[in-house]
């Protein structure tokens, strides 16, 4: 640490790190900074370049009415933009008294809330995002020093991190939400396993099949099915650390109620994340008496099949016996099998679950032609 860093450094440095995983991203790397550079307020904004609206501002102590009124009336007119990529510098550095004057409402803005002193550092990272730190200090408070431009110059590198890792983070997240938008438009319920079978996460789908006890429960933490055999293959696979195939199971309700299909494989996870207790298996719950049903049509146009070929992955989607097929279709099981060769040539699988694992990862695909 050089006499240039702020003295609590290292402090800071974990808040920004550890606040990327907060509810209020970035909030408490605000807070702690903002005393540590004898600021009034610290300020984040990340925003598109060419936004008209930042996409995220943070002012953790300040009148959130203040930060709306900027971000709605004032963010466009700001003359503190642009700044050298990655230096610090000072707002009157920056800025001309002459450039200050023609821009009459952000200046009155800096006028009503007491803001005359600022410094600030910009970062672009790829080809549309961009943060942007401020540090404001009121009238009668001693300006900032070029000391006070060192120091946040020297979190550069650091916040240059951060960005990467929080656009890594926000983009994972978004893909969260998307997949699990589709799974619950679909009526799939989910849960995910540890290493040793106990659940870590249940989506609401899952819950209200489990909630049932009708032919699948959760108890103690695990998921018990009522019939032996099938309860047996389960544990079987669920013990098998190999990726493998996934195994599917049809379970029959003991009520009548209708049937469920259970898909369960390994997790794609690295093998430090299940080795340290995280997700090593995930099982797919399909609610057959209530779920849509996969349509012939869009396995056809999805796989690229004939039409005969598409009703017989269907059917087996939907949870079908090669006999079921045969009956439903008015052909023999021989022709089924058949029509079952020509598909595992056309789609790469090899195993009838191994096409139902298929289908139904592809369902968000599916829902869209099936509408």
């Amino acid at each position: 640490m050089s006499s240039a860093d702020y003295p609590d450094l290292t402090d800071i440095l974990a808040a920004m790190f550890e606040s990327l995983l907060d509810e209020e991203p970035w909030a408490a790397f605000l807070e702690r900074l903002r005393p540590a550079a004898r600021a009034t307020w610290a300020t984040l904004i990340l925003t598109r370049r060419d936004g008209a609206q930042p996409g995220i501002i943070l002012t953790p102590n300040a009148d959130p009415d203040v930060g709306l009124d900027y971000a709605q009336r004032l963010f466009a007119e700001d003359p503190f933009t642009g700044l050298p990529e990655g230096k610090a510098v000072h707002f009157r550095d920056f800025v001309s008294p002459e450039a200050l004057r023609l821009r009459t409402a952000f200046g009155a803005f800096m006028a009503e809330t007491g803001g005359s002193e600022v410094i600030g550092v910009e970062l672009r990272h790829g080809s549309e995002l961009e943060l942007r730190l401020r540090l404001t200090r009121r009238i009668g408070e001693p300006p900032f020093a070029p000391k006070d431009i060192a120091r946040l110059q020297g979190l550069v590198p650091h916040l240059r991190t951060a960005l990467r890792l929080f656009e890594r983070l926000a983009t994972g997240e978004a893909e969260q939400r998307i997949y699990a938008g589709a799974v619950a438009q679909m009526a799939i319920g989910m849960v995910i396993l540890d290493q040793d079978g106990l659940v870590l996460r249940i989506n609401a789908q899952a819950r209200a099949i489990l909630a049932d006890e009708d032919g699948i429960a959760l108890r103690r933490g695990r998921i018990e099915i009522a019939d032996p055999a099938l309860a047996r293959q389960l544990r079987q696979r669920l013990a098998d650390p190999s990726p493998g195939e996934a195994l599917t199971l049809r379970i029959d309700r003991r009520s009548g109620a209708g049937g469920l299909l259970l898909v369960a494989g390994r997790a794609d996870t690295p093998d430090h994340v299940a080795a340290g207790g995280g997700p090593a298996a995930v099982l797919f719950l399909n609610d057959l008496s209530q779920a849509s049903r996969v349509t012939a049509d869009a396995v056809r146009e999805l796989l690229g099949l004939t039409q005969a070929e598409a009703s017989v992955a269907a059917l087996l989607a939907n949870g079908g016996s090669i006999a079921d097929a045969a009956d439903g279709l008015g052909i023999s099981p021989n022709t089924v099998r058949a029509h079952l060769r020509s598909i595992f040539a056309k789609t790469g699988v090899k195993r009838q679950s191994q096409l139902v694992q298929l289908v139904h990862h592809s369902l968000p695909a599916l829902a869209q032609h099936g509408r």
